[in-house]
């Protein structure tokens, strides 16, 4: 294959060609490793696929000096990772959620009782507290980026988070602390029903 700078050029001009010989030449190698790093094949292709696309996109605004293997097998090994950790968070997600949906079926009703009672406790939050949680723990903003938000301190964000927390948890002095994170992470899961608090 021809130098990856001259290649790498052509892909720029949008040469399909280029391109499709960059795919031809390193598809199958990159798409064994992913396979071997997360265990699913069909996973493992939209992956290196999703790879090739991001560089067929973005090749004009990128500055690529190197191996574009070597560039390829950095996004591919990363979205590796991010998919890993995804399923880690997923499987916490369903271990956590194992006592909420036991009880949703053998007392349904009683779980809407619950579920009801979280959202009026984040609704009784003070409004500039209620804000601050919506906007960490819903909608997933980092502390520093919902302080520039609202234009208050990170401290302010810390301490009101805090605050709601405490508040959210204190309405189930009556359960365990295992079912209200469990009850917490499947509030948190279903955001969107959340919005009308903001």
């Amino acid at each position: 294959m021809q130098d990856d700078t001259a290649l790498f050029r052509r892909i720029q001009e949008r040469d399909w060609s280029a391109f499709t010989l960059l795919f031809d030449t390193y598809a199958e190698s990159l798409y064994l490793y992913a396979a071997g790093f997360i265990g699913d094949q069909e996973e493992a292709r939209d992956l290196v696929q999703d790879a090739f696309i991001y560089l067929w996109q973005k090749c004009m605004s990128l500055d690529f000096k190197g191996s574009l293997y070597a560039y390829l097998f950095r996004i591919v090994k990363n979205s590796c990772i991010d998919y890993k950790l995804h399923e880690k968070v997923k499987e916490k997600y369903f271990k956590e959620t194992e006592v909420l949906q036991q009880e949703a079926e053998e007392e349904p009703e009683q779980f809407e009782i619950l579920y009801q009672r979280v959202r009026d406790c984040v609704d009784s939050l003070p409004p500039k507290c209620k804000e601050i949680f919506i906007l960490g723990c819903m909608d997933g903003l980092s502390y520093k980026e919902v302080a520039d938000r609202l234009g208050v301190s990170v401290n302010t964000v810390k301490t009101q988070m805090k605050v709601a927390y405490r508040k959210v948890k204190s309405e189930f002095e009556d359960r365990n602390a295992k079912f209200v994170s469990a009850l917490l992470t499947i509030l948190l899961q279903y955001r969107g029903s959340f919005l009308k608090f903001i």
